[in-house]
């Protein structure tokens, strides 16, 4: 598990059930010089909980693997620790009691970092920054909050989305759906008036169903998103961050969201955490997210 221009957007969210499969990368030795002390669920391995469908950040491949700017930032980031990684394919609401109990060392999603999830969970440096995004069959008439008052609007189960709605779209029935995948289609049977998806994921969601949906109202996240980890695990967090900055700086994190990203300028939020990252697009000549 941000205020975008809305060009192309991309990506769905999540799945209904646990995966038992896994996928290994190996770092770049063995764990920490020959001894892990994180401690990490498994020492010498991160154990890291993913959604099979937050793309670009993470989702399967035709053969099931993870891929995504997660997948490729943590393997980065794995490799300069010495460690190796675990990816775990969960769901949100399963994942982060998973998380809190020592189940997995972190999770592989673009979560916001809430006042109500700091409680349990904390998270690495901000990775991303986004919106909101209502979508209505294409016939809607929706155009404002007000227009969704008894409506009933979907949302991902414990997703940042959810709580969006919970609080903005106080009016309207609330139905909680396991996956974007799930509301989206109950809006074409005919059971969903709305659906709210993060705005990384609207584009795919548009691109597998052509013609029938549209967007109807955006709104900006009141918060980054990041990772979550442990909160046990303070000192991997730190280690982790210090690595996480050094990509930042050295351009390697901007390569990777320009990857997966090509139609979303960078947000200019994200400068207040990474000025390096502003320096960087500023020589590119590259216009930011206004």
């Amino acid at each position: 598990m941000y205020r975008l221009p809305f060009r192309r957007l991309l990506g769905v969210l999540g799945i209904a059930a646990v995966s038992a499969a896994t996928v290994t990368a190996c770092g770049g030795g063995d764990s920490a010089a020959g001894g892990d002390d994180y401690g990490l669920a498994q020492p010498g391995t991160i154990t890291a909980a993913v959604t099979a469908g937050d793309y670009p950040f993470v989702s399967p491949d035709a053969s099931g693997k993870p891929v995504g700017m997660l997948v490729d930032l943590n393997n980065l980031i794995a490799d300069r620790m010495h460690l190796k990684i675990v990816y775990k394919t969960t769901t949100v609401a399963a994942g982060l009691p998973g998380l809190t109990s020592g189940q997995y060392d972190m999770m592989s999603v673009g979560l916001v970092a809430s006042a109500e999830r700091k409680k349990s969970v904390a998270f690495t440096k901000a990775i991303f920054w986004g919106q909101n995004v209502v979508v209505v069959p294409a016939n809607s008439t929706v155009k404002a909050i007000g227009d969704l008052t008894g409506k009933r609007v979907g949302a991902g189960a414990n997703s940042t989305q959810e709580d969006f709605a919970k609080k903005k779209l106080s009016n309207a029935q609330l139905v909680s759906e396991a996956t974007d995948g799930a509301g989206v289609n109950q809006i074409l049977a005919g059971n969903l008036d709305a659906m709210v998806l993060g705005s990384t994921h609207v584009g795919q969601i548009f691109k597998e169903h052509p013609g029938t949906l549209k967007v109807a109202i955006t709104s900006p996240q009141d918060q980054p998103g990041a990772e979550a980890v442990n909160k046990k695990l303070t000192k991997f967090l730190d280690a982790y961050n210090k690595e996480l900055t050094d990509l930042a700086n050295d351009g390697t994190f901007l390569k990777l969201y320009q990857k997966y990203f090509p139609d979303l300028p960078y947000p200019t939020q994200m400068y207040q955490f990474w000025p390096s990252i502003k320096d960087q697009i500023e020589k590119q000549g590259a216009k930011p997210t206004p």
